[in-house]
């Protein structure tokens, strides 16, 4: 059962007190509806925004933002809807980060333990970020250059079936 509820406005109050006996227990600002400027100074432009409060990250999913979208009105059939999390204190242009699979709502849930309120922000149609093909864990990623006299075959990589992220089959070479 879904206890979260939409405001127009937010509500002055303190959410750490409020939230003291659940601490999974957080706020969403959603910002729908607009467009991102370029980089370097992006802003979040053209959109609505409503606060959503309630929900537990221990519950909540990529399906409960399609939820809020439907009853936001904001669904139409073969509309494709891009979610991003922003990091908190961070700004749009290095802060904002997938939330379309399970491994991004490990990630996101990550901050709501300190962080009551959190910036969700979207894209309809298709997404102008690079979030999306971003590694979950960009600091786990190692670069090595090999020389070309130690390479004796051709390697291919291609996604694994382990994770939801990937949205293609496609071999990267």
């Amino acid at each position: 059962m879904v206890n979260w509820r939409i405001w127009q406005e937010w509500e002055e109050y303190d959410l750490q007190s409020s939230y003291a006996d659940n601490p999974s227990m957080f706020s969403l600002r959603l910002n729908y509806g607009g467009v991102f400027t370029k980089f370097l100074g992006r802003k979040y432009i053209k959109g609505k925004m409503k606060y959503i409060d309630g929900i537990d990250s221990d519950l909540f999913s990529v399906h409960d933002m399609d939820e809020i979208m439907e009853l936001l009105d904001c669904v139409e059939p073969g509309k494709s809807i891009y979610y991003h999390f922003k990091r908190p204190t961070w700004d749009l242009d290095f802060g904002l980060y997938a939330l379309g699979c399970d491994e991004d709502i490990k990630h996101f849930r990550s901050y709501v333990y300190e962080h009551k309120v959190i910036e969700v922000y979207t894209e309809f149609w298709e997404t102008k970020l690079h979030t999306y093909q971003m590694s979950p864990n960009p600091a786990k990623i190692k670069i090595h250059e090999i020389p070309e006299s130690l390479c004796r075959k051709s390697l291919l990589l291609t996604w694994s079936n382990s994770g939801d992220c990937p949205s293609e089959e496609a071999p990267v070479f």
